[in-house]
């Protein structure tokens, strides 16, 4: 039973490095030429290129609730970094204040706190790509191979959230909530 303990502990301390690692070489890369960052008002893309529109809504606890906050919860610094083959792109997130009740509701997204909304289209040769998605404040990261084709293909992320009580019962997680931050992505939608 021991043996299985420490297997179980070291496989999520060198899962947690491997993907802190991924985000760290995400944000010193500067890599040029793979994508470029397409605006609303762009044209379609030239033969031989498609569009990726990655687009993400996740919700946070505001600014300075925590007495000691190491987090960029609820200011600009909370953002959406994007990764194709050594270029990276730093996603700045649209912020809207929300308001509302939590106690007694099962919406992990209930209660007061900033709502972060990123999007951003990247052209891209046609072809398979592996597309890294990170968000640095909560040491998330996505990976997903995508096959570009013509024209728009649109890949949607959805945040799932850590449990407020990870340990309550055994095998029960408790409840999911934005204020304990971002556990990992999902992927809810890709295609045209």
């Amino acid at each position: 039973m021991k043996k299985i303990i420490i297997l179980l502990a070291s496989v999520a301390l060198f899962s947690g490095c491997a993907s802190t690692e991924t985000i760290r070489r995400l944000e010193s890369q500067s890599g040029q030429g793979v994508f470029q960052v397409v605006g609303q008002s762009s044209t379609s893309p030239a033969t031989g290129f498609g569009d990726l529109q990655i687009s993400l809504s996740v919700k946070t606890r505001k600014n300075g609730t925590v007495l000691i906050d190491t987090t960029n919860y609820g200011t600009e610094r909370y953002q959406m970094l994007v990764g194709v083959k050594g270029q990276t792109h730093r996603v700045m997130g649209t912020m809207t204040t929300e308001t509302g009740k939590y106690q007694g509701s099962t919406d992990p997204e209930a209660g007061n706190g900033v709502r972060y909304t990123f999007n951003s289209t990247l052209r891209l040769p046609i072809g398979t790509h592996k597309i890294s998605v990170a968000l640095p404040g909560d040491g998330t990261l996505f990976e997903q191979d995508v096959t570009i084709r013509d024209g728009l293909q649109k890949l949607e992320l959805k945040p799932v959230y850590k449990s407020r009580n990870p340990h309550r019962l055994i095998g029960f997680n408790g409840d999911r909530t934005y204020y304990e931050g971002v556990k990992s992505l999902q992927n809810i939608g890709q295609g045209r």
